[in-house]
C-alpha cells in the first residue's frame, strides 16, 4: 500500500499503534494521534474497507479479563471490537517508529 499526504500519514501511524498490541480505546487513539475521536472512527472504518482491520462478531464492555477475544483484540472499547490482519501487521511494519 502506497500511501501519501497528512491524512494517510495518520491512517499509518493508527495502524503502527494498533498493531504495537495490547487493547486500545477510541479516546486513547484519539488523543494518541491528537485527532477527534469521530475521525478515529472513520479511520478505523476506513481500513475495514482497505482490508487492514476486521470487525470481529463480539461486543465490547470495556473490560478485558475474562474477554474470551481479549488475546486478538486491537480496538475495543466502543462497543464493537476490532483486529489487525494480516495485510494490516504487514503494511504497519514499515512504518517510521
Amino acid at each position: 500500500m502506497y500511501l501519501a499526504g497528512k491524512r494517510e500519514l495518520v491512517l499509518h501511524r493508527l495502524l503502527y499503534i494498533v498493531s504495537s498490541g495490547g487493547v486500545h480505546n477510541i479516546k486513547e487513539l484519539a488523543q494518541q494521534l491528537d485527532v477527534s475521536e469521530g475521525l478515529v472512527e472513520s479511520m478505523i472504518d476506513e481500513l475495514a474497507r482497505m482490508g487492514y482491520l476486521r470487525l470481529l462478531n463480539a461486543k465490547c464492555g470495556g473490560d478485558c479479563k475474562g474477554c474470551p477475544v481479549a488475546s486478538t483484540c486491537a480496538i475495543g472499547g466502543s462497543g464493537r471490537v476490532w483486529m489487525l490482519t494480516e495485510a494490516g501487521h504487514k503494511v504497519a511494519q514499515p512504518h517510521l517508529r
